[in-house]
């Protein structure tokens, strides 16, 4: 049986006991996503992402626009291999 790896945008709810409630919001397609959604899900501040971009790092693209200011698309795979890439190389450090 084939592996399927399914995402969903989730809110999460601290609850008095100290345990958090999980409650999906949304199924995320995969493809792309905003920069705040970026930065949220590798624990950085938006700003950051702009310099993964520009570093190469993540994949992302700016979707035609007459006045110029369009805003980044990041493609999802491009975010979750970065984030286990990191993850690695922290783990070697440790190591």
């Amino acid at each position: 049986m084939a592996e399927q790896l399914v995402l969903f945008a989730v809110e999460s709810v601290a609850r008095a006991d100290g345990s958090f409630l999980v409650k999906p919001k949304r199924l995320v397609d995969g493809k792309d996503i905003g920069t705040r959604a970026a930065a949220r899900m590798l624990g950085v501040h938006p700003e950051t992402v702009g310099v993964l971009i520009a570093a190469g790092e993540l994949r992302a693209w700016k979707m035609a626009s007459k006045r110029g200011n369009a805003k980044w698309r990041i493609d999802m795979g491009s975010v979750l291999d970065y984030k286990a890439r990191r993850c690695a190389a922290a783990a070697a450090i440790e190591n």
